[in-house]
């Protein structure tokens, strides 16, 4: 039991969060984050250190267990070939009792992916050490670790660092001791913490790499704690995942415990695993807030230097290989399914009201095909919407299936019990247009003449046009 009340404590600390006894409580019966491969593998730092350590493991498709890696003279290549890619991942901050058992799971994603050189930075901090301090040192000593790989004869663009939580930050501040000269460094939802307010030497900012591009899935608060992730954009492309709380197939409730209090901070580095070897993409559209996201007013790709849609996780292929980038720093919203690969197909879907009512409710729909069926969607918000007659009303539509649709599922869900059909309101749609986005994809979907009754579904026969 004192090994997960430990992990909690040690959690919310460097959050500077004061709770409740009761969440207290409700906390310690959380169960541990170690999963069965730990009693395998030990090789992760676990005595609490008397001085910030850091030390590097080298995975291999040998084994699931990382080994110490040490640099030398004359290194082997087979050990480390400075010639090709380095991927170096940075765990966040953990108590030494709880081993980060995903780092090995996304290293032997990346072997499996032709990645050869693989490293974990690993490192452990004296518990009541301030986090930006402790960035601070971590991120210096790790820039010089690099420094020494370069001595060797590899090259700052050669080097990818992933960093997860403190460690983002980590990965930042060794990239600014480097001059900004890493080839690329990831952000999984940066610790927001104590680091807002710290000095941008010591948070990733979009100057510490050639490419810099930050996942961020926990930026809005779960209740009862704040966000666990920066809300502020920090990289070249700072990709937003819905909400930023309570993510698909996270926990809704704190009987879920861990499950719900950290489940949407730790989604970011299980998605990017997951897109390493995914055969679907991240599509994301540039824009100016999740509202706006979810209105549809954020149909387009293209901006000044950049011709395509940002595609979240490890594939870089549509980013143009001209370095310094063409395009300034932008945020990209998407939205994800519950389950690995998380993966989405976005369709834009239009109504063109007619008839002469108004009415407040929430608009669900769910697309059938012949051999597909997505799940049911609310696709207007969370909150009431006033659809009004003679209006089009355009939303972003997050399909979890795709495939060749025939049906549309609809349903104005008002909320309000009427039991005598005649005292139903009518909404008419003149015109529904479903089209696939982006616009390159020529299939659409269209039907006419549409009449739905409140809080009742109606099943809308949908013809298949090329646009």
């Amino acid at each position: 039991m004192w090994r997960e009340w430990k992990y909690v404590k040690d959690y919310i600390s460097q959050s500077g969060l004061y709770l409740t006894s009761w969440l207290f409580f409700l906390l310690c019966l959380i169960p541990s984050l170690a999963s069965g491969d730990e009693i395998k593998c030990l090789e992760f730092l676990h005595l609490n250190p008397p001085s910030p350590t850091i030390q590097l493991l080298k995975f291999t498709t040998q084994s699931h267990c990382g080994s110490p890696f040490s640099i030398y003279s004359g290194l082997p290549r087979h050990v480390w070939d400075p010639d090709r890619a380095t991927v170096m991942i940075v765990p966040g901050k953990r108590p030494a009792t709880v081993q980060p058992s995903w780092v090995r799971t996304m290293a032997q994603e990346l072997l499996a992916r032709g990645q050869e050189n693989v490293l974990a930075v690993d490192w452990l901090i004296l518990p009541d050490m301030k986090l930006t301090e402790a960035a601070e040192q971590i991120g210096k000593k790790l820039s010089q670790i690099i420094q020494r790989l370069l001595i060797i004869g590899s090259a700052p663009d050669m080097f990818h660092l992933i960093g997860f939580g403190v460690g983002a930050h980590i990965a930042g501040t060794a990239g600014y001791n480097l001059d900004g000269t890493i080839g690329r460094i990831t952000g999984l939802d940066p610790f927001a913490s104590v680091f807002s307010e710290a000095n941008n030497s010591v948070y990733l900012d979009y100057k510490d790499g050639q490419y810099v591009d930050v996942i961020h899935s926990n930026f809005n608060s779960t209740e009862p704690m704040p966000a666990l992730g920066f809300s502020s954009p920090l990289g070249h492309v700072d990709f937003y995942i819905g909400t930023g709380f309570q993510l698909p197939g996270c926990a809704r409730g704190l009987f879920n415990r861990e499950k719900y209090l950290l489940c949407s901070h730790h989604r970011a580095h299980q998605i990017y695993t997951s897109s390493i070897r995914a055969s679907c993409h991240h599509l994301a559209f540039p824009c100016q807030s999740v509202a706006d996201f979810q209105q549809a007013k954020c149909t387009l790709c293209s901006s000044p230097g950049l011709n395509s849609c940002p595609e979240m996780g490890y594939d870089i292929t549509w980013l143009p290989s001209s370095r310094p980038l063409a395009f300034q720093p932008m945020a990209a919203f998407l939205t994800i399914t519950s389950a690995p690969p998380y993966c989405v197909t976005p369709l834009l879907l239009e109504l063109n009201l007619g008839g002469i009512l108004s009415v407040e409710a929430k608009l669900y729909i769910q697309l059938i095909g012949n051999a597909v069926k997505t799940s049911t969607m609310l696709v207007s918000g969370h909150h009431m919407t006033e659809f009004v007659a003679n209006k089009v009303y355009q939303f972003m539509i997050s399909a979890d299936s795709d495939g060749d649709f025939h049906t549309l599922s609809l349903e104005f869900s008002t909320q309000r019990l009427l039991y005598l059909e005649m005292r139903k309101r009518r909404i008419s749609i003149h015109h529904l247009l479903l089209s696939y986005l982006p616009k390159g994809r020529r299939i659409a979907y269209r039907a006419w003449n549409i009449t739905a009754v409140e809080n009742q579904r109606v099943e809308v026969v949908l013809e298949k046009i090329w646009v």
